[in-house]
């Protein structure tokens, strides 16, 4: 049986040492780095709001295209990845909803 991502990312941030895991932005840029030998990788504000709209993370990239963009990288590899929420969205029901969807 194959184990989880969630499971695999528990296991390895569980064992002891140094863990790294390069940040990814599009489907590529994961696939690069879990072919580079990485057990994980995350995503970034900066890196996808730079990747999909050529702008800093200054709040102009919309949850959509933030989740868009997760399933997009999600879909490309089999390593766990470690996603940024931001500020979810919005108030406390933005943030719930962002964690909801995330997962």
């Amino acid at each position: 049986m194959v184990e989880s991502p969630a499971k695999a990312l528990r296991r390895i941030l569980d064992s002891p040492g140094v863990h790294l895991g390069p940040a990814c932005f599009d489907a590529l840029s994961a696939k690069l780095v879990e072919r580079a030998g990485f057990d994980y990788c995350f995503t970034s504000g900066f890196s996808i709001s730079a990747a999909r709209l050529g702008l800093p993370d200054v709040g102009l990239i919309s949850f959509g295209e933030m989740m868009d963009q997760g399933q997009q990288i999600i879909q490309a590899v089999s390593i766990p990845i470690i996603a940024d929420g931001d500020n979810g969205y919005g108030n406390a029901m933005n943030v719930k909803r962002t964690i909801r969807d995330a997962i």
